[in-house]
């Protein structure tokens, strides 16, 4: 690749990288990420033994990680990085994939819609998978694509690799195999596809979900973890189109250059043309999730569609290019002009955004906040009560404050139960292991599916029958509460 060539996807990659970068460790770790910290590190023996019961889906996601912990650590800067990383690998990959099939200009545009979106930078800053699955959806559309236009005996080097990138990206996140009859749709929509390419993709796809159905059935069977998800309802469909266009600050300037690129795209430059591919990659798959979410078991969850974020950005992309190419019988500075008016409003409509998704709060729990409690508050000895497993599992974030304390609840811990929760005491042991304990944190989170579960009201009964106790403070933060009780006599069955 020429330094020229080069320009287009190293410009997207440095934009995305900057954009991540900056505040990437000021958010709170939150329930997710706690996950992450509390699998990757430990032992590789001790972390496989854990995806015989959870988390198999994300196992190819806690082996990358696995060694970048080690060498790095567990801090929120380090245990991000990768996710920023990958974010500017794939706003790179659809610069390229947006000038092959668009024109250089729809590339750049591309590139730097994605690398500047809030949903891409909330996923990029986040010890999650999903930028991870983004980077490798873009790869896959990117080898298809030159599968596509191949010609000779390269062609089937491309397929080949197209149908590894497919294993990966699945692996990675089970949900983004929707990626392939996106793929399909796009094949039947394009006019121009080389004779026998229906063909290849079948066998290629095919090979792919070969190898993927002893994983899926694995998966399928650990599908308890996901029995939380709520049924969508009618604005779920509209936070969709929100979270795919970057949040509700730039949604209709984006889907307004998405559709005029998705117009002007339709033109193929190749064996594809950029509508044909963009559209059923960003439609399909959430479309299937939300209407199987809608009829059966509820499965969708807007993460779980972040990797169709960058076809919305190429259709942005094709869209400001044609903004520009609109702009020219002006005068002919007036297309890079027009160009970057464009990308500089979108800019500006997702600065409330990026403030925002910054903040320490600016995830679902600020775990840090609770964390800070511990570490001003808690005296050595004291105890604390986690309401729930789950509850635990946040904990997990911050060791280094929670693991002060003794966690009274505890019966095996999460590494030799081998999950992230571990094991409870029956409620009933609670009371003679607090009878002798002057001061008890108990700790609840938003995560307790059912605050009036029978189990967590009789592990807080349990902690007040070992008193008597004064509540010396209640700590409220995004997530959760703590209260700390303080003893203010002799338990009573204790003399």
């Amino acid at each position: 690749m020429t330094a020229r060539r080069a320009a287009v996807p190293l410009a997207a990659a440095l934009a995305a990288l900057a954009v991540g970068v900056v505040g990437v460790g000021g958010p709170s770790f939150w329930l997710d990420e706690a996950a992450t910290v509390s699998v990757t590190g430990r032992p590789t023996a001790d972390m496989l033994r854990v995806f015989e019961r959870l988390d198999l889906v994300h196992a190819l996601y806690y082996l990358v990680m696995r060694p970048w912990v080690v060498l790095f650590g567990t801090g929120e800067a380090a245990l991000r990085l990768p996710g920023v990383l990958a974010t500017a690998g794939a706003a790179a990959g659809v610069a390229v994939i947006g000038r092959r099939l668009a024109g250089t200009l729809a590339g750049l545009a591309a590139g730097l819609v994605f690398a500047g979106s809030v949903t891409a930078t909330l996923h990029a800053q986040e010890a999650r998978p999903y930028a991870m699955v983004a980077a490798a959806a873009v790869l896959a559309t990117y080898l298809l694509v030159r599968a596509l236009d191949a010609e000779g005996s390269r062609r089937r080097w491309w397929w080949a690799g197209y149908g590894a990138s497919i294993v990966v990206v699945s692996l990675f996140n089970l949900d983004a195999v929707l990626l392939v009859p996106a793929h399909g749709c796009a094949l039947l929509l394009s006019r121009s596809r080389p004779a026998g390419a229906l063909w290849r993709w079948l066998v290629a796809a095919g090979s792919a979900g070969v190898l993927l159905v002893p994983f899926a059935v694995a998966a399928f069977d650990q599908k308890v973890q996901v029995d939380w998800l709520p049924a969508p309802s009618p604005r779920t469909v509209w936070k969709t189109v929100e979270f795919l266009a970057g949040g509700p600050w730039p949604v209709y300037a984006v889907l307004a250059l998405a559709v005029l690129g998705a117009v002007a795209g339709r033109a193929a430059r190749g064996a594809v043309s950029l509508t044909a591919v963009a559209v059923p990659w960003l439609v399909l798959p959430p479309v299937v999730l939300l209407v199987v979410s809608a009829v059966s078991d509820p499965m969708f969850m807007f993460r779980y569609v972040y990797f169709c974020v960058p076809a919305m950005a190429l259709l942005a992309g094709a869209g400001v290019a044609r903004l520009a190419e609109l702009a020219r019988p002006l005068h002919r500075a007036a297309v890079p002009v027009a160009a970057g008016a464009a990308l500089v409003l979108l800019a500006g409509l997702s600065v409330p955004g990026h403030v925002a998704a910054r903040r320490q709060d600016g995830k679902p729990d600020d775990l840090r906040a609770a964390a800070q409690v511990i570490r001003e508050r808690a005296r050595d000895g004291d105890a604390i009560v986690y309401l729930a497993g789950v509850v635990r599992w946040a904990s997990a974030a911050y060791p280094d404050a929670f693991g002060r304390l003794r966690d009274v609840s505890l019966r095996v811990d999460p590494v030799a139960a081998s999950n992230i929760k571990g094991r409870d005491r029956p409620p009933y042991q609670l009371v003679p292991l607090l009878a002798r304990t002057d001061r008890v944190w108990v700790m609840a989170s938003r995560s307790i599916q059912d605050p009036g579960d029978t189990m967590v009201a009789r592990r807080q009964a349990m902690v007040m029958a070992a008193g008597p106790w004064r509540a010396a403070g209640t700590w409220h933060y995004r997530g959760g509460q703590m209260t700390l009780y303080v003893r203010t006599g002799y338990y009573r069955n204790s003399r």
